[in-house]
């Protein structure tokens, strides 16, 4: 009868003398994660706001950025400043790449809060984040107009009132986009 190579006693007690290092950091790593992710953040936003920048580099400061937020707690530190580069981006006229990511990286964002029970950070947001989403809603691409949707019913389980309203409002708008969006929504919500 073969034996599974793990089952060893001398293997296991091999492989248990560097399991410490490989599941648990030490502290000290663990702050640097929280420093290179606000470092990402603070770096990315300031691209953003600069027109100079190459479309290209700041995508790929995003999807690294976005990355670490799949990956990594969230630093609270973080978090306004990661949630204005996502705001920036999905405003943005210059890159519809540029705009899929930033509501790529939201989506994920809202996530990895969620699982942080962050709620609250999310709620607080939820303001400067309504008028890009709504006004993705009238996006013509529409892979935009489905990822705003989806990041307003993301949104909806911490700001519902606010949501709602909002969405409700594109109905009333000029954007048939828009309101064929919002009609969706309701529909779904």
């Amino acid at each position: 009868m073969l034996s599974h190579p793990l089952s060893d006693n001398h293997n296991t007690a091999h492989l248990r003398s560097f399991a410490p290092h490989a599941t648990s950091p030490p502290a000290d790593s663990t702050r640097s994660y929280a420093a290179i992710m606000e470092d990402q953040a603070a770096t990315l936003l300031a691209n953003l706001r600069k027109s100079s920048v190459a479309v290209d580099a700041k995508l790929a400061q995003f999807n690294q950025l976005k990355s670490s937020i799949k990956h990594l707690r969230v630093p609270d530190a973080a978090q306004p400043a990661i949630f204005d580069c996502v705001k920036l981006a999905i405003a943005t006229q210059v890159s519809p790449s540029l705009v899929t990511a930033g509501l790529s990286t939201l989506g994920h964002l809202i996530k990895r809060l969620n699982l942080q029970d962050q709620g609250s950070v999310i709620g607080a947001q939820c303001g400067k984040l309504l008028p890009v989403l709504l006004e993705r809603l009238g996006d013509a691409r529409e892979s935009n107009r489905a990822a705003s949707s989806q990041c307003l019913s993301d949104l909806w389980v911490h700001s519902h009132t606010d949501i709602e309203r909002a969405v409700l409002g594109t109905l009333a708008g000029q954007s048939s986009r828009a309101k064929e969006m919002g009609m969706m929504w309701v529909v779904k919500a």
